[in-house]
């Protein structure tokens, strides 16, 4: 096996752009809810004007990708929107390929569905075909993009569909070598960073979870969401490593750290994850195996 470094590049997770809604009118929807969330405690996690220097920070690291996991935006407004892309085409302007696929908090509303408000505001990026999607990193990793969300009237469940696990084992089919697959949810409710409540899973995980240890291929699972980083092999599939990152600009204050994002490289078949953390100045802890 090799040792050299086949890929690099870095995993963001969770921006959640926001924007205070004063307008009543924008507010007749489960909107409510997420500008209540806002006001009362995402404006003080969520530091906006962090943005630019962490980035200049994921460019420092030398990356030739990076791959955002969604919640871009905190209740899909348009101008949360505006922020979020922003912030994306400046990645691409350092020098970085980007891949992304939404959060749930991207499909916040059925309206902002209706009216393809993530697809409007990042259609730079997205593929032609849409997701499911099988591309390649600049280093010739396959990368498959999985959609795991849509709007919920209360809760914050994700889904899989039939149509998507079979579109992804026949990708699965194309690749060789190891895979990356990026998804919004993680498809382990419990592991040793965080442990998910019934309203935030992602329903139909476990035939997720079957379709990529079916396929034998040395396959790392990349997702958001959570909040919290975790780095564990998937229990009875040895195959299946899952990666969470934390928020990228959140203030957490029990842990004192204020934000955080993950490097990758493979080298060979294997993964070494460097975990990127925020808190007087960055600081990097190093994971060449998993739990």
């Amino acid at each position: 096996m090799t040792h050299d470094v086949q890929e690099h590049f870095v995993h963001i997770a969770d921006l959640h752009f926001w924007q205070i809604v004063l307008n009543p009118l924008h507010l007749l929807s489960k909107r409510f809810l997420g500008n209540l969330n806002v006001l009362v405690r995402r404006r003080r996690e969520f530091m906006m004007q962090r943005a630019e220097e962490y980035a200049d920070a994921v460019a420092a690291t030398g990356v030739s990708s990076v791959i955002l996991t969604g919640d871009f935006s905190s209740t899909s407004l348009d101008a949360e929107f505006v922020l979020a892309a922003k912030f994306v085409r400046g990645l691409r302007e350092r020098g970085l390929t980007i891949q992304l696929i939404p959060g749930n908090h991207d499909v916040y509303t059925f309206g902002s569905v209706r009216t393809h408000q993530f697809e409007r505001h990042f259609a730079d990026f997205i593929p032609p075909d849409g997701y499911p999607s099988l591309t390649a990193l600049p280093g010739g990793t396959p990368l498959i993009l999985v959609p795991t969300v849509c709007p919920r009237l209360l809760s914050s469940r994700g889904t899989v569909t039939p149509r998507t696990l079979e579109y992804v084992r026949n990708m699965l089919d194309q690749c060789s070598g190891p895979v990356i697959v990026a998804a919004h949810y993680p498809f382990l409710h419990q592991t040793h960073g965080y442990a998910s409540a019934w309203s935030r899973r992602l329903s139909h995980a476990e035939q997720l979870r079957g379709t990529l240890a079916q396929s034998g291929k040395q396959i790392l699972y990349i997702a958001g969401h959570v909040h919290r980083f975790s780095y564990e092999r998937a229990p009875r599939c040895p195959n299946l490593t899952q990666l969470t990152t934390g928020a990228f600009f959140r203030t957490e204050t029990e842990h004192a750290t204020q934000g955080e994002f993950t490097e990758i490289q493979r080298r060979g078949d294997e993964f070494v994850i460097t975990r990127h953390i925020r808190k007087m100045e960055w600081e990097t802890q190093t994971y060449t195996d998993c739990h």
